[in-house]
Order: structure tokens, then C-alpha cells, then sequence
């Protein structure tokens, strides 16, 4: 049987001349991001879908990637504006299901 040698992954970090990165580790910055949506989930449970959440979240997020330079910041920001839209659809989303 012939072993095959290990997959390595290597990740390039961009850092300052303190060793300190200049920019959020996508993979950090992913995780987070889940947290926000699990927040988000439990926050507006019984006011608007899960599927809304998720929604709203995906399309503030690519919202703000388009026109970022610097990401460091977005997933508080996308909380934030995902957090005022959602607070904006959760009357029209009650006055439906009240109609229904």
C-alpha cells in the first residue's frame, strides 16, 4: 500500500510590521457572521420566517462586501442594517398573517 503524503493547507496573512493582521481572517469572519444570523434567529422568532433572516443577512452582507474596502467591520454592520430591515418587514409580516 502506498501512502499519499498529507493535503498542507497554507493561508497567507497580510500583516503589519507588529505581526498583527491587517484584516479579519475570513474564516473568523464566516463564523461570526453565523453568530449574527443564530442571533438574529432567536431575536425575530415568531415575527418573520427563518427563511427571512437568513435572507435579509445574505443580502446585507453582499450589500456591504460590494462596496468595502475595509471589512473589518461588517458583521456588526451587517447586524446593525439587518436588525433595521428586519424590525421594518416584521409589521407588514404580522399585518399579512392577521389578513391570512
Amino acid at each position: 500500500m502506498v501512502r499519499q503524503p498529507k493535503e498542507v493547507l497554507t493561508v497567507s496573512i497580510n500583516t503589519t510590521s507588529h505581526h498583527l493582521p491587517t484584516a479579519p481572517s475570513p474564516l473568523m469572519q464566516r463564523h461570526v457572521l453565523q453568530r449574527v444570523e443564530e442571533t438574529l434567529l432567536r431575536r425575530f422568532e415568531g415575527t418573520v420566517t427563518a427563511e427571512t433572516v437568513r435572507s435579509v443577512v445574505r443580502e446585507v452582507v453582499a450589500d456591504l462586501k460590494r462596496g468595502a474596502r475595509i471589512t473589518t467591520f461588517l458583521p456588526a454592520l451587517a447586524e446593525r442594517e439587518a436588525t433595521r430591515r428586519l424590525q421594518a418587514a416584521a409589521p407588514a409580516h404580522e399585518a399579512m398573517a392577521v389578513a391570512a
